[in-house]
């Protein structure tokens, strides 16, 4: 069996157990998901405060509709991605003042997105940061959800509603890009 399928099959009996009241589970569950989630939305947002607040909406999300996850519908992995993707979503909608960052930049290479490659050297991660802003909206996600939160193609694919292989093959395309920008 395949890492991320063990992943996916503790995070299913966290679920399982959290619906059952157990807080331990919820804990489990949070320490789990949490670098991730934080990860994710700071790199959408590039700011750790409004980073910090959604991940805490969104948990507090996952504990009061933990209830209404059906395992027969689909994967809990798919569920709060897109439960996340949708807060993050409605954030923007809402048109909330963005503050800037108060971090330098070489504090911002240790934070969550850290696992990029290449992010050692500060000037490479904002080499970085600038190539990836460079993307299309669509593109940046993709990025995030497959390099940053780790998340399979098949969970992309449900999240985002787009066939599997096309998510494989832009994401194929995104790697290509990075590489050649950082080969030059």
């Amino acid at each position: 069996m395949e890492l991320k399928d063990l992943q996916r099959d503790r995070l299913d009996r966290f679920v399982a157990r959290m619906k059952k009241g157990d807080r331990r589970a919820a804990g489990a569950l949070y320490d789990e998901l949490a670098p991730k989630l934080y990860g994710f939305i700071f790199s959408r947002t590039s700011s750790r405060e409004i980073a910090e607040d959604l991940s805490q909406e969104i948990f507090i999300k996952l504990i009061e509709r933990v209830e209404s996850f059906d395992p027969k519908k689909g994967r809990f992995t798919v569920w709060f991605w897109r439960m996340a993707r949708n807060t993050l979503i409605d954030h923007y909608r809402q048109k909330k003042a963005v503050p800037f960052s108060s971090f330098e930049d070489d504090e911002v290479a240790g934070m969550a997105v850290g696992e990029i490659p290449d992010t050692d050297n500060v000037l490479e991660y904002r080499r970085l940061r600038t190539v990836i802003a460079t993307f299309a909206t669509e593109e940046q996600e993709l990025f995030e959800l497959r390099f940053v939160a780790e998340m399979s193609y098949k969970d992309i694919a449900n999240i985002m509603e787009k066939p599997e292989g096309t998510l494989r093959v832009a994401a194929l395309r995104l790697r290509e890009k990075l590489q050649k920008e950082f080969e030059q």
